[in-house]
């Protein structure tokens, strides 16, 4: 599988949809065909999936099980990103400040930063950038605890996305969800977790059961359907101001885990997006550019019962169907 994206052509065709998008749009035909061949995407999962595809410049949208709040693991890093660009329009902070980088800041999961010997300042920027493209949860707790978790849950209320919801950081998160596995992790600080011996996992079912359990915790959680709306928003400029909105199109643009709903698409199709993952949930979310015409597309899945890889798999399968629909319509 090979997947080759330039940089500068999809934020030009970015770029150029957004003031396209005031025009008259006439409404795509045949949304009905559509509906129809996802349903059987979606019946042939195994597992549990949402879908929500949204046609930005005309409002239409098509989903299945899009109003069911999913898990959204590190997908939640998009509405972070908002709130980290709307304080910063806000005068709190600049995202040219630079925030020093401590061992206290170390913590579990994807990223580089966690790597890197203390001393570096990465500026407020910086770690926006690293939480989308790289996932680093370094990054995304630190720019969390800025902001507050909180004050991103209100912003989505502001915006008139009652789904979307964001509770813990990364850490919180995460150390949840090996407590379902053995409860030993459960309280356990940063620094005890990075340091512990290995997790009792030898029963397979002792896992599945913690993938269940861990996906009927209503916490940072999201319905495909107001991620589609968020992400809408951010093309159409109003999640934040245009610019704010225009450099976070850029940032999603340059997304190095493109082995999901990108995995079968036309070399040189720009998708700006963020993928997440944990335990048995499986995420992509982001805006397609087809023939310049920005299409939100968001897969959540959670209950999986086949290999990752495999579900990655479905995805871009299932990504390419909508990619062919809307290229013979637009």
């Amino acid at each position: 599988m090979r997947v080759c994206r330039s940089f500068v052509l999809p934020i030009l065709l970015c770029l150029i949809s957004i003031l396209a998008l005031g025009q008259s749009t006439k409404p795509v035909p045949n949304l009905d065909r559509l509906r129809a061949r996802l349903q059987e995407l979606v019946n042939a999962f195994p597992g549990t999936m949402g879908v929500a595809i949204r046609d930005v410049a005309t409002g239409q949208q098509v989903s299945i099980n899009g109003d069911r709040q999913f898990p959204m693991a590190s997908a939640y890093k998009i509405p972070i990103l908002v709130e980290v660009f709307r304080q910063a329009e806000a005068k709190k902070f600049s995202l040219d400040d630079r925030i020093d980088l401590t061992a206290d800041d170390r913590t579990l999961g994807s990223g580089v930063l966690t790597l890197m010997a203390p001393g570096l300042k990465p500026t407020i920027r910086d770690l926006a950038l690293l939480m989308i493209i790289l996932s680093d949860n370094q990054a995304t707790d630190m720019l969390l605890n800025k902001v507050g978790a909180e004050n991103v849950t209100a912003t989505m209320r502001k915006l008139g996305l009652n789904n979307i919801r964001v509770d813990r950081t990364t850490f919180e998160l995460i150390r949840d969800y090996l407590a379902l596995i053995d409860e030993s992790a459960a309280g356990k600080s940063k620094l005890q977790l990075m340091n512990r011996p290995q997790l009792n996992t030898s029963s397979p079912e002792r896992v599945v059961k913690a993938d269940l359990e861990f996906s009927k915790i209503m916490k940072d959680v999201a319905s495909p359907d107001d991620m589609a709306r968020l992400l809408d928003l951010i093309v159409k400029g109003k999640a934040a101001s245009e610019d704010s909105c225009r450099q976070m199109m850029t940032i999603m643009n340059r997304q190095q885990f493109n082995h999901r709903l990108p995995r079968y698409l036309p070399e040189g199709t720009g998708f700006a997006h963020k993928t997440g993952t944990i335990g048995s949930t499986t995420n992509d979310a982001g805006v397609m550019f087809i023939r310049g015409n920005p299409v939100a597309l968001v897969v959540f899945t959670m209950d999986k019962r086949t290999s990752r890889g495999e579900v990655e798999e479905q995805m871009g399968r299932l990504a390419r169907v909508v990619y062919d629909f809307f290229d013979a319509v637009k």
